[in-house]
């Protein structure tokens, strides 16, 4: 090969990837189950080049998906969301439990044993975060979160209804040398997509690699109305059904 030709080379246009790296299905408090998810993001979100569904303290939906991912022309990262003593961490590709009420520390020392990726998910919003003096301390001194080993900071989160919170997120990024993320939040089907995390490539494995060069980058915008709507009359009831002994029965779909 010429040196010209090396040069054109170098010079193609790069595929851009995007992934939506935090959902909820009925395996935790999302709506939809995990079937319906996937099938839905294959017929109306095919831009979406890998997913991660990340409930509540539970694999099941995540797993189950994973298993599945042949089915599919998106990439599956198995993942989990994990409630930390003092916050939200996105575990992305792992395939064990993570324990919940950890420290911080300890939450991303048990993901990284696991071969995962640790997230901090909408990390300065008060209602969202598990403890606000923790999100205070957070946004007073940044590097904390590389001192606690952090791979990277959600900073659009699409479920948060003032923007103002992901703004603060985006400047508490700028001051440190961590992977960005965006992610939807969906609880919803409607809302998934809704947050995005872009990167260089086009598989699981190019984002990854993006994530740990800090090459990422995120966007989105916050869920409709119709989204929120649906969110709040789904998690009323499924408040009322846990009032009442009900647990969630659903059982997946064959694809």
């Amino acid at each position: 090969m010429t040196n010209s030709s090396q040069k054109a080379d170098s010079n193609a246009p790069q595929t851009l990837g995007y992934a939506d790296l935090h959902m909820h299905t009925d395996a935790s408090d999302g709506r939809p189950s995990v079937s319906e998810l996937l099938n839905f993001v294959r017929k109306y979100r095919p831009h979406l080049n890998a997913i991660a569904i990340t409930d509540h303290d539970t694999l099941d939906a995540s797993l189950w998906a994973y298993e599945r991912k042949h089915f599919y022309p998106f990439d599956i990262i198995p993942g989990v969301e994990v409630s930390a003593r003092t916050g939200h961490v996105l575990a992305l590709w792992v395939t064990k439990p993570i324990p919940a009420q950890m420290t911080l520390s300890e939450t991303v020392q048990a993901i990284h044993e696991a071969g995962g990726l640790a997230i901090l998910a909408h990390p300065v919003h008060p209602f969202l975060y598990c403890h606000v003096k923790q999100g205070i301390r957070t946004l007073r001194r940044p590097a904390v979160l590389e001192e606690m080993g952090f791979d990277g900071v959600e900073i659009h989160n699409a479920g948060i209804a003032r923007t103002g919170f992901n703004w603060l997120a985006r400047r508490l990024a700028r001051t440190i040398s961590l992977a960005v993320t965006g992610g939807s939040d969906a609880h919803t089907l409607g809302a998934i997509g809704t947050g995005e995390t872009t990167f260089a490539g086009s598989s699981a494995d190019d984002l990854r690699h993006a994530l740990l060069q800090q090459s990422t980058q995120a966007k989105g915008t916050p869920w409709s109305i119709t989204d929120y709507v649906g969110y709040l009359k789904h998690a009323r009831k499924r408040k009322a059904m846990i009032s009442s002994g009900i647990t969630n029965s659903s059982t997946p779909i064959n694809p």
